[in-house]
């Protein structure tokens, strides 16, 4: 529960705080350009601040979901993902495809369906991407679930854990003893994959069944 609440906490200050430095930045600059009369460069700062304020907003809304959603049961995981990607859908505008070919361990289920969330979270934010689709599928005691886009993505070298919303995702990756992979490139998407071996088990070290 600690640790759930950290990452609520920092994830409500990544969206909120900075979003509303961003914004705060954006209006003093809007300010000065309109002091000068330079109206034309305003209204491009405002049209910017719009669009960091949707951006915002539904960030703190899928936070505010994210503490709202309950752990849902073995029969319910499915429908619990496909229903985030549609209201990613709904307050983005951006299609999000499902492909889930695999049943998830009841251990894994919250923090795969967190991640899930986290991970469509980033696309809205950072992505500027047309299309998006979450993909699982599962072979040889092992589950392989993957969220991606064709946004203008990024190069993962030169980014550190903390940005991009990756940290919450490979926290967790680590507290099921997975393994999760970045795949990106400017300009050509962004592809997160998360690969687990039920072998291994959930955090308490037990197999799944």
């Amino acid at each position: 529960m600690t640790t759930e609440r950290q990452r609520m906490a920092r994830e409500l200050h990544d969206t909120l705080a900075q979003g509303l430095v961003g914004l705060t930045m954006q209006l003093e600059t809007i300010d000065l350009l309109l002091v000068s009369q330079r109206c034309e460069q305003a209204r491009t700062f405002v049209q910017r601040a719009m669009t960091r304020s949707r951006a915002t907003i539904n960030s703190a809304r899928a936070a505010i979901t994210d503490l709202r959603t309950e752990i849902p049961t073995i029969g319910d995981i499915l429908v619990a993902i496909e229903t985030e990607a549609d209201h990613f859908t709904t307050a983005t505008g951006i299609p999000c495809t499902c492909c889930l070919q695999t049943k998830f361990p009841g251990e894994y289920h919250e923090h795969l369906l967190r991640m899930v969330s986290e991970g469509l979270t980033n696309i809205a934010r950072h992505a500027q991407a047309s299309q998006a689709w979450i993909q699982a599928g599962g072979e040889n005691a092992a589950i392989t679930l993957e969220i991606g886009d064709n946004g203008i993505g990024f190069d993962p070298a030169k980014v550190t854990t903390g940005h991009y919303g990756l940290l919450g995702l490979r926290e967790r990756a680590r507290l099921m003893n997975g393994q999760l992979l970045i795949s990106s490139e400017p300009g050509k998407g962004t592809i997160v994959r998360l690969c687990l071996s039920l072998e291994r088990g959930g955090e308490d070290g037990r197999k799944a069944e």
